[in-house]
């Protein structure tokens, strides 16, 4: 496309659409290059607005963020400026950088102080680890304003979900955050509130009776691991429950999971992958997995009761090479996510900083250290001398899960390895951001949903890692053997 022809498109289309079919259909390397054609073309307030939507749309939050500024000192009214400002004022949020988002916020409630503004400030403010004053912002918002709409509320209990959970309020605490959240939709994928259509069953809301379930799998692999659990719950209440593993609308969604539907059948889980193979289930139900322990009426004591699933036999001989690696101690290391999921950028530390702190205090020499990594982020292992690098021959979920199995401990960023490695009873050390997920979200810095093995190490400050990294060396330097 020559520079003629990208101005020409740019002076008559809105981007926008043509971008997210790019990103939909997972070409988020060629809307970016598109992107990037335009924005050495851009002239002009609308353009820059409409670019660095497009950008934050794509996730390209710092990009969105240069589009976004050129904007705003470039905007033609007051108003104009306001509504920019309130855009930055959610990438900067988005790109955990809540400094900037509250100072925009201050500016624009001195014109016009509404809710929505409220609950900016209470994000950032979150994200600052101010989490008192967040939370107070909250619930004088619910109590006192008048004006709110329905949605706003539901925003307010959504995140008030959160804090009754720090509160060790686990019933009120998901209730809010799972039932109420699921009226936003927050995710347009296949997650966690994103159903916009119901199983052609009565669905199941924890009502005694129930013979015959179906559980919709939802959200990501760690969610599934997760919530896997609670089908031995069931079956201990003489439910017969069939995992729903939808294999088909995954694929459609570019986010194939190999090897999760056959570990979960080795472990005993039932499992379909088409609802015709639930047509012989009499009378029966279904549900969403993540709201089994409500739905159960479960307390914090009730999650762990020991490991709940474990790799095949046949998979744990095809990586015995792990297990017959020489040293006092065999660690695996994940540092990154998948980029896709919106906190990414929350979670992700650099994998760099956790070598230098191990080796300033002497944990390096005489153990073996496993990369668990997987695409984004593979370029960092050399970063870390020495570190065995499995990320070519990770084909699937049963081996990385056999892997897991062969190690004496596993520290990890908040992703999926961090429930594949605690659901076997392994030790797990996990680098906690301060935008926690929801199963961090309790007083202590061990967790009710995994028990004793599991150790949090939490951030205290947005985007720097260095007290949990300094905390989980200081740690591991009294866990090696002497």
């Amino acid at each position: 496309m020559t520079n003629e022809e990208a101005q020409r498109i740019m002076d008559a289309n809105d981007l926008e659409p043509f971008i997210m079919i790019l990103h939909k259909r997972g070409r988020s390397g060629l809307a970016e290059e598109v992107l990037d054609t335009f924005a050495r073309l851009a002239d002009s307030f609308v353009k820059w607005d409409n670019l660095s939507k497009c950008y934050f749309k794509t996730k390209m939050y710092d990009k969105a963020i240069t589009q976004g500024e050129a904007a705003l000192v470039n905007a033609p009214t007051p108003q104009s400026a306001y509504i920019m400002r309130q855009n930055l004022i959610n990438i900067y949020n988005h790109n955990n950088n809540p400094e900037k988002a509250l100072l925009y916020i201050d500016i624009n409630q001195s014109i016009v102080n509404n809710v929505d503004l409220e609950l900016e400030r209470s994000y950032a403010l979150f994200l600052s680890n101010r989490k008192k004053e967040a939370q107070r912002i909250l619930e004088e918002q619910l109590a006192s304003r008048k004006d709110m709409t329905e949605e706003q509320k539901t925003k307010i209990e959504f995140n008030l979900g959160t804090y009754r959970l720090y509160e060790d309020k686990f019933q009120e605490g998901m209730r809010r955050f799972l039932l109420e959240g699921s009226k936003l939709k927050l995710w347009a994928t296949h997650s966690i509130f994103a159903r916009d259509k119901e199983l052609d069953m009565p669905l199941w809301e924890g009502a005694p009776g129930v013979k015959n379930l179906v559980v919709y799998a939802e959200a990501g692999i760690g969610d599934e691991i997760i919530n896997i659990r609670f089908m031995n719950h069931l079956k201990e209440r003489g439910v017969h429950a069939v995992w729903y593993e939808p294999v088909e609308e995954l694929k459609r969604l570019n986010d194939p999971r190999p090897g999760l539907v056959e570990l979960f059948q080795k472990n005993g889980v039932e499992v379909i992958t088409s609802l015709d193979q639930a047509s012989h289930l009499k009378g029966a139900m279904w549900t969403y997995s993540m709201r089994l322990p409500i739905y159960l009426n479960l307390a914090y004591e009730d999650l762990w009761h020991g490991p709940y699933l474990k790799p095949c036999e046949e998979h744990r001989a095809k990586w015995g090479k792990v297990g017959a690696l020489e040293g006092k101690r065999r660690i695996g290391l994940r540092w990154r996510g998948s980029p896709l999921y919106d906190q990414d950028l929350h979670r992700s530390y650099p994998l760099k900083q956790l070598r230098d702190a191990m080796s300033e205090r002497g944990c390096l020499d005489g153990n073996s250290f496993v990369s668990l990594q997987r695409d984004d982020g593979t370029q960092e292992t050399g970063d870390f001398e020495g570190l065995l690098d499995l990320s070519s021959e990770l084909s699937s979920i049963e081996d990385t899960f056999a892997v897991i199995s062969q190690l004496d401990l596993v520290i990890t960023s908040c992703t999926s390895i961090a429930h594949m490695a605690a659901s076997q009873g392994k030790e797990v050390w996990i680098l906690v951001p301060i935008s926690a997920y929801y199963t961090w979200c309790h007083s202590s810095e061990q967790t009710p949903w995994y028990g004793p093995n599991v150790r949090l190490f939490r951030q205290e400050r947005p985007r720097a890692w260095d007290e949990p990294i300094a905390k989980l060396a200081d740690a591991l330097k009294e866990w090696l053997p002497r």
